[in-house]
């Protein structure tokens, strides 16, 4: 799928994505994170890469489910990123600047690569079964 960038295209996106990840028939918190990581990630790119040409995105499933996401943007490799620890309290908890942490605890692997075309590459995977709970 390919995504324009502007925020309207995300909207389309995020319902296209939507309709093909109930297609698949996951479990609902499965789907929930796939979501959340791909709204997350192309309005990221959106609001701070300034990509000129449109976001690419491309979805696989092969006992697990991988999102790549490429585009024109200014080089970002979410990887490199300060580590910020969560909040312990509401008081402490700032807006924003969580988004990268969450995906980063929602999958199972991220990868990046500034490609030889100059495009930025990130893949997510994800687990296509529910984690299982923890005692």
């Amino acid at each position: 799928m390919s995504v324009r960038p502007g925020m309207a295209d995300l909207e389309r996106a995020a319902v296209d994505l939507r309709g093909l990840l109930r297609a698949r028939e996951l479990a609902d918190d499965v789907r929930y994170n796939v979501e959340l990581a791909f709204e997350e990630i192309v309005s990221n790119i959106v609001r701070h890469g300034s990509p000129t040409g449109e976001i690419r995105v491309t979805i696989a499933f092969n006992g697990e489910i991988v999102l790549t996401f490429e585009d024109d943007g200014v080089p970002f490799d979410p990887r490199e990123q300060v580590k910020r620890s969560a909040p312990t309290s509401l008081d402490e908890a700032a807006a924003g600047g969580f988004g990268l942490l969450l995906v980063g605890k929602i999958t199972t692997g991220i990868r990046y690569e500034r490609t030889r075309q100059h495009l930025n590459q990130l893949t997510l995977t994800f687990p296509m079964r529910p984690a299982e709970p923890r005692l």
